[in-house]
């Protein structure tokens, strides 16, 4: 039987070798010191070993018993002091993690030293051992770095450390008593269980942060599902760029289909790419949606639906009308209750019954908002008068109460002659590439006495 008392010096910082001092004192019942071998002076030895590491691990709050496994190889006795009842001893030491911890350790040591991972933070890692307020990049860093140069390479091997250890058994005089004392360099050991802490540690982060981002995306994925059934979706979508699904067979215009990437804002990173049909987008759409582009401004896609591609997206309209805040407003929140097609539909009949019966049309109850369309059209529309709107605009006022926008610079003599006689005789006109603007109000780029 034996019992210990240990002491050892206190953590270093420096990535010079760290000994440690160790003793232990054995009750022992001979005159002379036990042989180098005996089960409780290797025990003992262990324990010290064991222990010289938990002091450079206090601060991680773990033991190396958690860690890695300690053991001991061949101990064998290299001199013995008859006078002083002293036995020197030598042995070799190993420690060894398992084979998925050296992975993962490995695998956080190449992501922490990447030339993409902060760069800035890379600059003499060494001073964060004993800069208290570097940066925890800088402190990982450094902990990588302490390793890496005692290993002499990147990457740790899968088998065991093994250092050599000498120490003494010595019998105390007077007693019965022992000692077992040593010297246990953990320069290199110490590193080696810390960082396979800090790759453990991040491991697990990473997969809590990757089980939300699951987590995330599945619920994203179920939403886009929803909306995609409904029909009823409506998406505020910036246009990145022209380009088409790498995987698309045949370029869009053969397809009959007008091609972008679009992302949810301006700011985001992750685009989609989204199509639709070219018969609902004329010269002017076109040249509608290639502003909104070139101006980072948002339109509203229509009956946007999933494809067998979950890059992919087809709509079935879309809207560039934007408000005074530069909002979509054909994508404002309770606009998806409303049925595109009939809005669109409906705006066609009123105009006509207008043209038709020379008269203000019925009021036909409908959603507050303005009547969309799938793109910039011509209609007839009776005109009931029309007035200066500024100085560079002329306001067209319809028998359905809008208000057509027109520029002062494109009306010709016989635009105003054309108006003249259509006011007085009550006769309608086709208003050329009307678009909405904002409510009840329209633009127009020419007149003619029909479409």
């Amino acid at each position: 039987m034996f019992s210990a008392k240990l002491s050892w010096l206190s953590p270093t910082a420096s990535i010079a070798f760290l000994a440690v001092i160790c003793s232990a004192v054995l009750v022992g019942c001979g005159p002379e010191a036990p042989p180098c071998n005996d089960v409780e002076v290797t025990s003992s030895i262990r324990d010290l070993v064991a222990q010289a590491h938990d002091d450079h691990l206090k601060d991680l709050q773990v033991q190396s018993k958690d860690i890695a496994t300690i053991a001991l190889e061949t101990p064998t006795v290299t001199a013995y002091d008859e006078k002083l009842k002293v036995r020197s001893c030598k042995v070799t030491f190993t420690v060894q993690a398992s084979a998925d911890k050296v992975k993962t350790m490995n695998q956080y040591m190449a992501a922490i030293t990447s030339p993409l991972v902060g760069v800035l933070d890379s600059l003499n890692p060494f001073a964060a051992l004993t800069n208290p307020q570097g940066t925890l990049l800088q402190k990982a860093k450094a902990e990588v770095a302490q390793f890496q140069v005692w290993n002499q390479g990147p990457q740790a091997s899968p088998d065991p450390i093994r250092k050599s250890l000498t120490y003494q058994v010595q019998k105390e005089e007077g007693k019965s008593n022992f000692y077992v004392t040593t010297n246990v360099n953990v320069s290199g050991t110490v590193p080696y269980m810390r960082v396979i802490v800090l790759a453990d540690t991040f491991a697990k982060e990473q997969a809590k942060r990757q089980a939300k981002e699951t987590e995330a995306n599945a619920k994203k994925q179920a939403e886009v599902d929803r909306l995609s059934a409904s029909g009823k979706w409506r998406k505020v979508v910036y246009i990145l760029d022209w380009r088409q699904p790498d995987n698309a067979a045949g370029r869009c215009h053969e397809r009959g289909l007008v091609c972008f990437r679009g992302r949810d804002s301006v700011n985001e990173t992750d685009a989609v790419h989204y199509q639709l049909d070219a018969s609902k987008v004329n010269a002017r759409g076109m040249n509608a949606l290639d502003v909104a582009y070139r101006g980072n401004q948002p339109i509203c896609l229509v009956g946007v639906q999933k494809t067998q591609d979950p890059g992919v997206f087809t709509a079935r309209g879309y809207s560039t009308f934007r408000n005074d805040k530069g909002e979509a407003v054909d994508c404002l929140p309770g606009t998806e209750n409303s049925d595109w097609g009939a809005l669109v539909a409906q705006t066609k009949k009123d105009e006509a019954a207008a043209a038709g019966s020379g008269a203000a049309p019925a009021t036909t109850p409908r959603a507050p908002t303005a009547a969309p369309s799938s793109g910039p059209e011509s209609l007839m529309s009776l005109i009931t008068k029309y007035e200066p709107c500024g100085e560079e605009a002329v306001c067209l006022h319809t028998g359905k109460g809008n208000v057509v926008w027109m520029q002062a610079s494109m009306m010709r003599r016989m635009d105003y002659a054309l108006l003249d006689k259509a006011i007085s005789s009550k006769t309608p006109v086709c208003l050329r590439d009307l678009t909405r603007t904002e409510g009840k109000n329209f633009a127009a780029d020419g007149l003619d006495s029909a479409c």
